[in-house]
């Protein structure tokens, strides 16, 4: 059995509080047992930035101070201490805001890219990395025309491209971790598509990567499992979590 795991559930990581290291090392472990694609490997690269920008514009939304002024408050000690406890608190938001941009600039400084790039080198040198080719993008393009499903968004065939890398390569039954639309909006489908074209099933769709690899018969730690699980409860309360359309590009 394997593993599918969508790029979005690699980009919710930045959306949570959590370090994921148990969750990436549980994954290079058992590469032989997930499925990774050079259009998923791509797809976290380059939606990595936006991602971060997107942090980074609710950060400064959130910790916004507004300017406050009054004659009458100008005659208070205590205002002038909270004068000056603004300015400290805008000077270390700075501070933040240009670590940010640090990090979107130099991925080795973002930890979360950091146990991508460990997970992609291990799957790299296990040769457990499946690559397109002209004809799954072509296949692609055509199931996009056609308006079968993943359908990405209207300025890609990124879902398409994935899927024809996966019918093209795997046979055995497979599980799905995902929370596009795409996959739960669409799953009676493809798992017919996946069958005629393999003969084997889609086993189980989830939005949990313990939850899938328990599935595929693979022990997990408690520590691994409270990750992921905190992960979740916060994801739950961030605006996008079930609610990916496509990627963002």
């Amino acid at each position: 059995m394997k593993i599918l795991i969508d790029t979005n559930i690699f980009l919710d990581f930045y959306r949570t509080n959590s370090h994921p290291v148990n969750i990436f090392n549980s994954l290079k472990e058992n590469i032989n047992s997930i499925i990774l694609t050079d259009q998923i490997i791509q797809e976290f690269e380059r939606s990595r930035e936006n991602v971060l920008t997107n942090v980074k514009q609710r950060f400064q939304l959130e910790s916004k101070l507004e300017d406050f002024s009054s004659s009458y408050l100008q005659n208070l000690d205590e205002f002038h201490e909270l004068v000056e406890i603004q300015k400290k608190y805008k000077g270390k938001q700075k501070e933040i805001l240009n670590k940010i941009n640090e990090i979107i600039l130099n991925p080795s400084l973002d930890p979360i890219a950091t146990y991508f790039k460990e997970f992609v080198d291990e799957a790299i040198n296990q040769k457990m990395v499946f690559y397109t080719s002209d004809e799954i993008i072509h296949r692609a393009d055509k199931r996009k025309k056609i308006g079968n499903p993943p359908v990405s968004n209207k300025y890609s065939i990124g879902d398409e491209i994935n899927w024809e890398i996966i019918l093209e390569n795997v046979n055995d039954d497979l599980i799905i971790v995902g929370r596009d639309n795409t996959f739960t909006n669409n799953l009676n489908f493809l798992q017919k598509d996946f069958h005629r074209k393999n003969g084997k099933i889609i086993y189980s769709l989830t939005d949990s990567i313990a939850k899938a690899l328990e599935l595929a018969g693979i022990n997990t730690s408690n520590d691994l499992k409270e990750e992921e699980s905190k992960a979740l409860e916060q994801l739950k309360h961030f605006n996008q979590y079930w609610k990916h359309n496509s990627k963002e590009e």
